[in-house]
């Protein structure tokens, strides 16, 4: 017997199967998975990431000056207005150093769960001499940053440079490092075993002879330094400069100056025009690109290397007014003894020239 239908069931049964039951909830998830994918990186340079080191010198050469920069980039789910979960953080540490062509980068990177210290293969480049402290700080200043994170993080392991495992004395102080940061490694291995970021320890070795200095503050000092040697060059500039005309005065007219006493007396003479002041240097900035902070930092170091040349230029002015003044010492104690030198030759001419004379007279006379 056929089913009869009201017209209202009839049009609820028509309505039903119009509908899309899953049309809403496919769109939805769809949504959600795009929001969840969506990440934005946010790069940063604060001046607490910026250093100046200075590397002493060792045997032939002299110091090396090293500019170095991190930056931390944060990649996270969502916007930046409204920033989610991490997705990963890394953070680098850049060195510059003078008449280098690229930059060294040494990269953290940090993943939900596990961060690798090194991505590479950690071993500095020739500009920087080893065993002076420079790769002990870098690692230091990784252990800092990585203790910044959950404690329960994953470190990933280390593996010694096949380098120093072919020298015994570069295993042994690697090693003895490595141990320092709390890694331990299995007997005749060179990988390291499992660790914790918590676990992570400060080494606790000899001190180091590296200066470290805020790359803020250093700039500073430098600027204060190069104006401060610059007038002092121009000073013992002016000094030399007179003393080489008192010197010249009294070989040239020793009985000038023994007539009017004034053998001591260096002529005055005034310093009226001084070098201008270092231009204020700009320092690196969050949002800077790889060239404007390599073109910065290049800036830094060559204001350290004027200052070292202004150094050296003080030195031999120095070395120069001493010798002057021995110079001068001498003359004033042999006013005379320069004209024997000076006029040897006129005194033998007119001397030979006199004796002739003299012994032609006799002749004549007898």
């Amino acid at each position: 017997m056929p089913c009869r239908l009201s017209w209202g069931q009839l049009k609820r049964t028509a309505h039903t199967k119009n509908l899309k039951p899953v049309t809403f909830t496919q769109r939805d998830k769809k949504a959600g998975m795009e929001a969840k994918t969506e990440t934005f990186i946010k790069t940063s340079v604060d001046d607490n990431g910026m250093w100046l080191l200075t590397v002493p010198a060792g045997r032939a050469g002299d110091e090396t000056v090293v500019v170095v920069v991190r930056r931390v980039e944060e990649c996270r789910y969502g916007s930046e207005d409204s920033p989610g979960a991490h997705v990963s953080i890394t953070s680098s540490l850049t060195l510059y150093g003078e008449g280098q062509g690229t930059p060294q980068t040494i990269v953290a990177k940090f993943v939900p769960g596990t961060v690798e210290l090194f991505s590479v293969e950690f071993m500095l480049k020739e500009f920087l001499p080893r065993g002076r402290g420079v790769g002990s700080w870098i690692m230091q200043q990784m252990v800092l940053w990585t203790r910044s994170l959950p404690p329960e993080t994953l470190v990933g392991r280390i593996d010694i440079s096949s380098v120093d495992a072919k020298d015994i004395r570069n295993l042994y102080r690697r090693s003895r490092m490595w141990r320092g940061l709390g890694f331990r490694f299995p007997a005749g291995e060179t990988c390291s075993m499992p660790l914790r970021a918590d676990e992570l320890q400060l080494p606790r070795g000899r001190c180091s002879t590296l200066r470290v200095e805020p790359l803020v503050s250093a700039v500073r000092r430098l600027e204060d330094c190069y104006h401060g040697l610059q007038e002092k060059i121009v000073q013992l500039e002016g000094k030399k400069r007179s003393q080489k005309q008192l010197i010249d005065s009294l070989k040239n007219r020793p009985f000038y100056h023994l007539l009017h006493r004034k053998g001591g007396q260096l002529p005055d003479e005034k310093c009226d025009t001084l070098p201008l002041r270092a231009e204020k240097l700009s320092l690196p900035q969050s949002g800077d690109s790889d060239l404007v902070v390599a073109q910065r930092a290049t800036g830094v170091i060559r204001l350290a290397t004027l200052c070292a040349q202004s150094q050296k230029r003080i030195l031999e002015l120095e070395r120069d007014l001493a010798s002057q003044s021995e110079e001068l010492v001498d003359l004033q104690a042999h006013p005379f003894f320069n004209l024997r030198d000076k006029y040897r030759d006129q005194i033998l001419f007119w001397g030979w020239g006199m004796c002739f004379l003299c012994f032609i007279y006799w002749m004549l006379v007898s």
